[in-house]
């Protein structure tokens, strides 16, 4: 349902003229027509139809192996295949997004492009390199952990979904997928952190899909301060040189 939405809503000329685009209105609170998460699959849904994309996009334009360029360049990326749909996708891809009340950003955020909504971002996501050079346990703990900050509520603390970019510049998704589930579970086993718990269910990363040089993955971690859960979805894209 949500991917003949979304290429509606980038074709639009399927049902109307291209100059008669729809206007977009945010689905109400108590709107029982629409799911909860609607806004959210749809970005998701995006997501999984252009990522695949990213790979050879990036070399050929690659300038840098740093993480936050990387970063640059898939927003970049995104927007563009808005763009080159010739559609209408009310949702803006933005660098750094920002919240009121606090000063620690994430690395990718979404938001709806409407001026009745105040400009928070719909869903977040975290961005960590697995490299030689990267310090690739962070992708799940430590003062820059990237699930940690999750569960800590210090990144999306209003937001219940969100999601990690993993970008690959050595070995495989695969290597690097079974490193982090082998981290968690020492995190789980250890207990030597009081204030935060890895022990609950779901916590290690599950594989949902495989894309071209990506592979798509879920999870589920508990939130010590505000007692409850946030899920991630996790794309690790391979960014290794190719000939």
């Amino acid at each position: 349902m949500q991917m003949k939405l979304l290429q509606t809503m980038l074709n639009p000329g399927t049902i109307m003229l291209k100059d008669s685009l729809p206007t977009y209105q945010t689905p109400s609170v108590d709107d029982l027509s629409v799911a909860p998460n609607f806004e959210v699959d749809l970005v998701l849904t995006f997501i999984d139809q252009y990522v695949p994309d990213f790979p050879p996009y990036y070399q050929s334009v690659k300038d840098s192996d740093k993480e936050n360029r990387i970063s640059d360049i898939l927003v970049h990326h995104f927007e563009l295949c808005k763009n080159e749909t010739g559609g209408y996708f009310p949702f803006r891809f933005s660098k750094n997004p920002t919240r009121p009340e606090s000063d620690k950003e994430t690395d990718i955020g979404v938001f709806v492009m409407t001026r009745n909504q105040k400009p928070l971002p719909i869903i977040e996501f975290e961005a960590k390199r697995f490299s030689e050079s990267s310090n690739n346990k962070e992708y799940v703990c430590g003062i820059r952990g990237g699930i940690e900050r999750f569960k800590r509520g210090h990144h999306s603390s209003h937001l219940k979904l969100c999601g990690m970019f993993g970008y690959v510049q050595n070995r495989t998704s695969l290597d690097w997928i079974e490193k982090v589930n082998n981290w968690i579970k020492e995190l789980s086993e250890n207990h030597s952190d009081p204030t935060i718990n890895w022990s609950e269910s779901d916590e290690e990363l599950t594989k949902v899909d495989s894309f071209p040089h990506v592979e798509k993955l879920f999870s589920s971690h508990y939130r010590e301060l505000s007692k409850d859960r946030i899920s991630l979805w996790h794309y690790l894209i391979e960014l290794v040189g190719r000939n």
